[in-house]
């Protein structure tokens, strides 16, 4: 009966291990966090206003033991070229164009774009390359919240007309619901050492305006746009995974 007792166990033992597996020879559940960054050129009517953007941002995305993914991500735009910016305070600009402040110095307002895109997505990686199951080319779909604005930064201890709320009519505030797609190769390394993500995303963006007036075209605002962002992203992952042993032993 005792010897029965140990085979049984025996068995329910070895077909546990290979049930679970390894990243090397099976498709492993996990989490992965994931450090990333990018660059981007605007299409679309995102394109009149602003030229090539960068992001930095994370994601949380967990992978299925068949790789499909289900994720969240955060990405932070900023970029210095605003096409705009010559049209900006005009009415604020004496007859030689220059904006001069309280005390008579000129202001040299920095003017930058800013914004963000964050929402969820799923995803699939098609183990048709890499070196374990777990790897291959990675294709993911999503929603996500898509807002741009153009940042002004005096530099001056005070301006009143270009400080607190005044800002709100000249910085473009656009927003809305965008579709996302991503398309790229998802790497998890044998070893867990060398875990990354590289690829090719595009934003779609269905937007519209969040200021209800222009301070420097003297007009209301109220109106929709289509934003197109395509570039390239890369990034870290850290998967987080149950490792089992690929020995046994008996005594």
């Amino acid at each position: 009966m005792k010897k029965q007792v140990l085979i049984i166990l025996f068995i329910f033992s070895v077909s546990g291990l290979f049930s679970q597996g390894s990243v090397v020879d099976s498709t492993l559940r996990m989490s992965l966090f994931q450090f990333q960054g990018g660059v981007h050129q605007p299409f679309g009517d995102m394109a009149d206003k602003y030229g090539a953007n960068a992001s930095v941002g994370f994601s949380y995305a967990y992978k299925t033991g068949k790789n499909f993914l289900f994720g969240a991500d955060f990405n932070f735009l900023f970029g210095n070229t605003v096409k705009d910016q010559n049209e900006l305070f005009r009415a604020l600009r004496n007859s030689n164009g220059q904006v001069v402040g309280i005390n008579e110095e000129f202001v040299n307002p920095l003017i930058l774009e800013r914004g963000y895109a964050a929402g969820f997505y799923i995803g699939k990686i098609f183990d048709v390359i890499g070196p374990n199951p777990n790897s291959g080319i990675v294709v993911k779909v999503g929603l996500e919240y898509l807002e741009h604005r153009t940042r002004i930064e005096t530099r001056q201890d005070e301006y009143p007309p270009l400080d607190g709320e005044y800002l709100k009519g000249y910085d473009r505030k656009i927003a809305g619901l965008a579709i996302y797609e991503f398309i790229g190769y998802q790497h998890f390394s044998n070893k867990r050492y060398a875990n990354f993500f590289a690829g090719f995303d595009f934003y779609q963006g269905f937007t519209t305006d969040y200021r209800s007036y222009n301070f420097d075209q003297m007009q209301k605002t109220n109106s929709d746009y289509f934003d197109v962002l395509i570039g390239f992203r890369a990034g870290w992952v850290i998967p987080i995974y149950k490792r089992f042993a690929n020995k046994f032993y008996i005594n």
